[in-house]
């Protein structure tokens, strides 16, 4: 397994590794916080309004750096051990987190042309060499990671990472958990796989688990199936091995207690998840349906949105600008590989009349 290269033969201690470590330490609990320097709470009336009594009492307070019942949490649900998952602010902070655990400046990293655009954003600021692979067409406008393709210039340019979001964003193509394992295969040994499945409740329902592939990390995130965008609550993957090295890396307070006391209390409530979870599914099958009706384009999404293969970009583009002067606001990717498509959330909203009609309307 190959880290980032400072990485390799050293170690670094986190030096707040906060209270439940520290109560696992010395083997009792710590009943009387006045090490950490925090402040009483500030019982202003707009904060109990906004926060309640508990989330008042937990707001002044430092959260568990390892975020240990999350942890636990996304291990049972995954049948993973917990020492296998960390957690960080999100899937977008994991992606970051990556790079920096595997990746030197002067790296190559390969991804697909017009996938999510954030992880580009980040390889660029950590100075890795960027290749993208052209996606792959298919009937009924359909957009897809050209897998092979991936493995071939993997090999070709020696890189140190991959990375595939599986359900896509913005194409919503899914590849199943057999493609990804031979996937996996296919690619160098010492290759990182970073795998981006924030989606793939929507792909996998009642099914989503994502168990430990060799040289792999698989992301998941609460934004999305979980309804918790606003929190920043996200987790990953990995051999053992690997978690450890991130941990000594990675932000020690980046997921709030208040975060984290929502994030367990969301991981805990799996059926009424899976009720909103099929309630979006049938959303986007009705709004699939409706576009279809009126003439579009419509590519197969196993994720929260659809999106809508318009014939150029110029078109997609004016409805969008049509549409943003409603005040309704539908995304057009930055990328020459997916700018003519629009992305829209499968919600109750999108299946105004109004709304469709725009979108049909060239």
């Amino acid at each position: 397994m190959r880290f980032a290269r400072h990485l390799q033969d050293h170690s670094i201690h986190n030096p707040f590794p906060g209270l439940v470590r520290l109560e696992q330490k010395i083997g009792r609990e710590i009943t009387t916080r006045i090490g950490s320097n925090e402040s009483p709470a500030l019982p202003l009336p707009a904060l109990v309004e906004l926060l309640g009594e508990q989330g008042l009492a937990q707001a002044n307070l430092y959260p568990d750096p390892y975020a240990h019942e999350i942890r636990r949490l996304a291990a049972d649900l995954n049948q993973v051990k917990s020492s296998e998952v960390i957690v960080d602010s999100g899937a977008d902070s994991l992606i970051l987190l990556t790079l920096r655990l595997c990746c030197n400046v002067g790296d190559t990293v390969i991804t697909s042309a017009g996938s999510y655009p954030t992880f580009r954003y980040f390889a660029e600021g950590c100075g890795q060499r960027v290749v993208e692979v052209s996606l792959q067409s298919g009937p009924e406008g359909r957009l897809e990671a050209d897998l092979g393709a991936l493995a071939f210039n993997a090999h070709q340019y020696k890189a140190q990472l991959v990375y595939l979001a599986n359900p896509d964003n913005p194409t919503g193509h899914y590849h199943s958990q057999t493609e990804i394992e031979r996937f996996r295969q296919s690619l160098p040994a010492d290759c990182m796989l970073l795998l981006d499945e924030a989606y793939l409740e929507f792909a996998e329902l009642g099914r989503a688990t994502s168990p430990v592939m060799v040289n792999t990390i698989r992301l998941r995130t609460l934004s999305k199936a979980y309804a918790l965008a606003g929190l920043r609550v996200g987790y990953a993957i990995a051999a053992a091995e690997t978690i450890a090295k991130a941990d000594e890396i990675r932000p020690q307070f980046a997921v709030s207690s208040l975060a984290q006391s929502a994030a367990c209390i969301a991981l805990q409530a799996q059926d009424d998840v899976n009720k909103l979870l099929q309630t979006t599914i049938n959303d986007r099958e009705r709004l699939s349906q409706a576009l279809r009706e009126r003439g579009l384009t419509v590519l197969n999404c196993s994720t929260n949105f659809v999106s809508i293969h318009y014939p150029d970009s110029l078109i997609a583009e004016q409805i969008q600008k049509r549409l943003f002067e409603r005040g309704v606001a539908v995304h057009r990717p930055s990328h020459p590989a997916t700018n003519h498509l629009l992305r829209i959330t499968a919600h109750p909203a999108a299946l105004d009349d109004a709304i469709l009609d725009e979108l049909a309307r060239a």
